[in-house]
């Protein structure tokens, strides 16, 4: 399915997209939308799994080469896996219906032995203010050590 074909309705939509330590490019093609750019030459994870992971349950494992499509207000759980001792996962939103802004996103990114997390957590602001004209919020966390990582994501935006 495509992400212009999903309807959800009284919620914002988002596409969620990792990247680990790599460039983003965005197309330059007119007659390309955000959706389109967004997601260009990644594959859905539909994220509807149950894999244990830091004695909680994360929805898939997201890869680089994937993005993944839900909605707010609410929360995700996935595990995102690093090769390297050291990595930045860059996350990124596409608000594609904003109702509501909300006050709060919350990104957390647990170590491989699930010992510490890295937290961004912008609270009493306008998210939609923030996404910009491109409707797009990226956050950069910091995943030190080799293995999975799993990543908490919860806003109250609408």
């Amino acid at each position: 399915m495509s992400p212009s074909n999903l309807q959800v309705c009284k919620r914002a939509r988002i596409a969620l997209l990792f990247l680990l330590g790599g460039v983003w490019l965005t197309a330059s093609s007119a007659c390309l939308n955000d959706e389109r750019v967004f997601t260009q030459g990644r594959i859905e994870d539909l994220c509807d799994s149950a894999i244990p992971a830091c004695d909680s349950q994360a929805s898939c494992i997201l890869r680089g080469d994937e993005f993944y499509e839900g909605s707010f207000p609410g929360g995700l759980k996935v595990i995102t896996r690093t090769e390297g001792e050291d990595g930045t996962l860059i996350v990124r939103f596409l608000l594609t219906e904003m109702l509501n802004p909300g006050t709060e996103l919350f990104i957390e990114a647990s170590t491989p032995n699930c010992a510490d997390k890295a937290i961004d957590h912008p609270q009493d602001v306008d998210l939609f203010d923030l996404a910009g004209d491109d409707r797009i919020l990226e956050y950069h966390v910091d995943l030190p050590g080799r293995g999975d990582h799993l990543v908490t994501i919860f806003s109250d935006m609408s």
